[in-house]
């Protein structure tokens, strides 16, 4: 059989994956023929392919290790996340579809850190590399990739989710508490959740672990599924439209247009603000409301940033083919994955720098002994104090 490596790239992970010779071709920017990427070329490489392989080759030295340390992180903080954002007082429509962030987010996590510690560092070394043909690293692997692309779905779609649900609580302040509330929040986390699940069926027949070898050795390979390369390859290319289309540039472009429309709604009830006399009370709930959709603007922009180059390049690798692929998906695969393992880290950074409340709850959950010091400085043994009291205190 003719055989040919084909390479996978998929958010946070980039697999080599073994196809026959009729399964070679770029199918919508996913699949590259690695043959024609790792043999030298007598000539330049077109789209400036050789300043990216340049560029992949000295980034490859430090990702590995930069991948763990970000993965590691990430855990952690999204552990922290979900301890947070579940305490009773936390619990808001906004707040249910940021927990089902941080459990997808974490799902990434914690199946790219055992990837990139064995794939990127330990795999390199003579001692660790023959482990990387056995039949359990395979199936992981295959595995791994699965469940990244799956919960990457699932953030995608609850970040629009999360931006339709603020741009609502903005442009119709009067109907939020109906359309948005706690109850439609918890069935639109379990839809986007299922519809991912459902809309992932392609990816997971696309690929299959295969032995090679003889009676002595025997080395196992991620491979193509017979379901994949059947009728011309057919389960391949709806996997390409499905992740590269569907998954990547729709959510991108909502997310731009809620974008807009969420800035734009936030101007409108800045000036609308201004022009009303209000009290003091409804005056710092405003200035809260402000501050909670100018933090969910940045997660979107962030997530914009993060998503919109990888779905333009996936797009471009489908028009223009296996040159463009291999040129320049393939060297920035690296680069687009540890920004993407960046992004699933760094919300609990945002939420604690912008987020009043988040910080204040996460004072009160893991240090307790703080409301015990005011009842010691309380006179005369009273455990109340009064406001002008507690204003001395601060």
């Amino acid at each position: 059989m003719d055989v040919a490596v084909l390479v996978v790239a998929t958010n946070a992970t980039t697999i080599v994956v073994v196809g026959s010779g009729n399964a070679t071709s770029s199918v919508g920017g996913m699949w590259e023929n690695a043959s024609s990427a790792l043999s030298p070329l007598a000539t330049a490489r077109p789209y400036g392919g050789d300043h990216f392989t340049s560029f992949s080759n000295s980034y490859k030295a430090i990702h590995g290790y930069l991948s763990v340390v970000i993965c590691a992180f990430g855990i952690v903080s999204n552990v922290l996340n979900l301890v947070i954002l579940t305490r009773k007082n936390m619990i808001t429509p906004t707040n249910s579809i940021l927990t089902g962030l941080a459990v997808a987010d974490m799902l990434v996590m914690l199946s790219s850190l055992p990837f990139s510690l064995f794939w990127h560092i330990l795999f390199l070394r003579p001692a660790w590399k023959p482990l990387s043909g056995s039949f359990g690293w395979n199936v992981f692997m295959v595995f791994h990739m699965q469940l990244t692309v799956l919960c990457h779905t699932i953030s995608i779609w609850l970040t629009v989710l999360l931006a339709v649900f603020r741009y609502i609580a903005i442009s119709y302040p009067s109907h939020s508490r109906t359309w948005c509330n706690l109850q439609r929040a918890t069935q639109a986390i379990s839809i986007a959740y299922a519809a991912s699940l459902v809309l992932c069926i392609p990816n997971y027949l696309n690929y299959d672990v295969q032995a090679s070898g003889d009676n002595v050795t025997t080395s196992y390979t991620p491979v193509f599924s017979s379901y994949a390369v059947a009728n011309d390859a057919l389960l391949k290319n709806m996997n390409f439209w499905i992740y590269g289309v569907i998954v990547k540039l729709i959510p991108c472009i909502a997310l731009t247009m809620l974008s807009s429309l969420l800035m734009r709604a936030l101007y409108t009830a800045n000036e609308r603000k201004q022009k009303l006399a209000s009290k003091t009370g409804r005056q710092e709930s405003d200035k809260t409301c402000d501050r909670t959709t100018r933090m969910l603007l940045v997660i979107l922009l962030l997530f914009l940033i993060t998503e919109f180059p990888q779905g333009i390049l996936s797009l471009l690798s489908g028009i223009l083919g296996d040159e463009f692929f291999s040129n320049v998906y393939v060297p920035l695969g690296d680069l687009m994955d540890i920004i993407a393992l960046a992004n699933c880290a760094v919300n609990f950074i945002l939420y604690c720098t912008m987020s009043k409340q988040f910080r204040e709850t996460f004072r009160d959950t893991f240090k307790p002994g703080v409301d015990s010091q005011w009842t010691r400085l309380m006179p005369n043994g009273n455990s109340r104090l009064s406001t002008m009291e507690m204003k001395s205190f601060v």
